[in-house]
């Protein structure tokens, strides 16, 4: 019995035994799979470093021999010339000479054309041994290179090397969108969509250096005077793709619009209002784009593409049962329009989202709430901080979109259109975003003409804020802030205009507006960089005199 037992206890133990050495099998097994990967990475790494000190090896030997022909004359590195020619690349009209800066290490090159391929054979001269453009030899009107993105080129000695980068510019420079409707019809309806598609290809200096993004989409004119006036044949448009796309790097979404700013011959009137509104204390504004547009094959210009204003998490961010506003003189003639009158407002409030009905839950929560507003703006005790308007209004968008409309001089910011704001139920009624500014800056021959003159300010709603001291020391503060801030702007400026310098000489060829007068324009300055000057001083001006003011108040 003892030596049955023995057996089993013998049998027990050889099992356990077994049992660990199995375990033990795989976790040697898994030792050495990780090692072999970790011996195979090396071997790779190693290979690679063989390779890179081959390749270096060999370029020395290369500038040797080359320096050796050369009597051993060895100069200092320099890009003397660069050039594209016809000759060398069928796809070019005429040669292209670049401008070569070897002070700052630019080679900057425009080409005629519009071409989704920058495959080109470049011609050079240089003081130097060789040139490398990118990872490669390159050899003088013999070895293409794509030019999509911006380049490195290397002149290269024994005695050292000079950098360059290489940016090759597709006609203006600016993204180009292409969109060809499904029937080849062009728009001319702002009601209905017409189906189409684009093509957005990026140049070599915007977001996406060389991308190109194709999508489906719909698009229907767009505006109101913009759209209407028959004096401005440049159209406006509204764009909805079949699926969310992102445009230049901005935020994935189905909804973009691209303004034509024709009234607008400087192109930056808009885009400055944006700017002011990025640095603000505006929780959004629209981000932009400057594109050169195609519509069924035929050049219409430069067009800014923006964000379309919207309820969305990163647009107007007010949750689900929100509420996007706009005072808008024009609403009752629009049949979709959804809007009320408030006692104290001349023009009616237009609920732009959500999608309400007259009398509906929505309707009645929102056409009471502006009227609280109304009612505490202009109640007797409209300072308290708890029963008149600051429990209902958000001070800091009031104050910021105030002043940028005021500094703007925005003939449409006097709550008459164009006046948007928006609710978040919980919280206070919020100013914004800015939008339609290519009549301000001084840019109608009516009523906000002039750098002087106060004009929101005695608009609804403002005339009544101005009352209160707690808001003109809020408005005292933040005016500073943008006075403070003119130098950026004025760069800002400045670097718009020479980024759209090309455009505009070629929007110019389109629509020949320079040196012929445009309603509402006050002056005809004639050449771009006149209209873009023009901006500037009425700018400098403009913000000169309301220091003034507000220093009195």
């Amino acid at each position: 019995m003892k030596k049955f037992v023995y057996i089993l206890f013998a049998l027990f133990v050889l099992s356990a035994c077994s049992e660990d050495t199995s375990e033990y099998k795989q976790q040697r097994d898994a030792l050495e799979q990780n090692n072999q990967a970790l011996q195979t990475q090396i071997a790779k790494e190693q290979e690679e470093l063989k390779k890179r000190k081959a390749e270096q090896e060999r370029l020395k030997q290369r500038l040797e021999e080359l320096e050796r022909v050369k009597s051993g004359m060895v100069s200092d590195p320099v890009l003397l010339t660069m050039e594209f020619k016809r000759s060398d690349n069928t796809g070019l009209s005429k040669d292209v000479v670049c401008d070569v800066y070897s002070s700052t290490g630019i080679v900057n090159c425009w080409l005629p054309e519009l071409d989704d391929s920058k495959t080109l054979i470049p011609r050079f001269t240089f003081d130097g041994t060789l040139v490398m453009i990118g990872s490669q030899e390159v050899t003088s009107g013999s070895t293409a290179v794509d030019f999509s993105q911006p380049i490195p080129l290397t002149v290269m000695t024994s005695k050292g090397t000079k950098e360059y980068t290489v940016y090759v510019y597709s006609y203006t420079g600016l993204p180009v969108m292409r969109i060809d409707t499904e029937t080849g019809n062009f728009i001319n309806s702002k009601v209905t969509y017409v189906n189409a598609h684009m093509k957005l290809t990026e140049d070599v200096k915007t977001r996406g250096a060389g991308d190109v993004l194709e999508a489906d989409l719909q698009i229907k004119g767009r505006g109101n005077s913009t759209w209407g006036v028959s004096t401005w044949p440049k159209k406006p448009y509204r764009l909805k793709f079949n699926e969310k796309v992102s445009l230049l790097g901005e935020h994935k979404d189905r909804s973009w619009v691209l303004l034509a700013n024709f009234a607008d011959k400087s192109a930056i009137r808009n885009h400055v209002a944006f700017y002011m509104g990025k640095i603000s204390n505006l929780e959004y504004t629209s981000s932009s784009h400057f594109v050169e547009l195609f519509l069924n094959g035929r050049y219409d210009g430069t067009y800014e593409v923006c964000e379309k204003i919207k309820i969305s998490n990163h647009r107007v961010a007010v949750g689900d049962d929100g509420f996007l506003l706009e005072v808008d003189t024009r609403a009752p003639e629009e049949s979709d329009s959804r809007y009320f009158y408030v006692y104290s407002l001349d023009n009616p409030v237009n609920i732009k989202e959500p999608e309400t009905q007259y009398g509906d839950a929505n309707f009645n929560y929102i056409e009471d709430y502006l009227n609280k507003v109304d009612v505490a703006l202009y109640g007797y005790n409209f300072t308290d901080p708890d029963k008149g308007w600051k429990a209902y209004m958000d001070m800091d968008s009031f104050v910021d979109w105030y002043l940028i409309n005021e500094i703007a001089h925005n003939t449409d910011a006097q709550m008459f259109t164009s006046c948007f704001m928006s609710l978040k139920r919980g919280g206070k009624l919020k100013m914004g975003p800015l939008w339609d500014f290519d009549l301000a800056f001084g840019n109608t021959d009516y009523w906000a003409r002039g750098p002087e003159g106060f004009w929101v300010k005695n608009s609804d709603w403002f005339d009544r804020l101005f009352d209160d001291p707690v808001f003109v020391k809020r408005v005292k503060e933040r005016f500073d802030y943008f006075y403070e801030r003119m130098p950026d702007i004025m760069r800002e400026i400045d670097a718009t205009q020479q980024y759209l310098k090309y455009s505009a000489a070629a929007n110019e060829n389109r629509w020949h507006a320079f040196y012929n007068y445009v309603a509402p324009n006050v002056e005809i300055w004639g050449a771009y960089q006149n209209e873009v000057q023009s901006v500037k001083e009425w700018l400098k001006n403009r913000m000169e005199w309301l220091k003034a003011q507000y220093a009195k108040m």
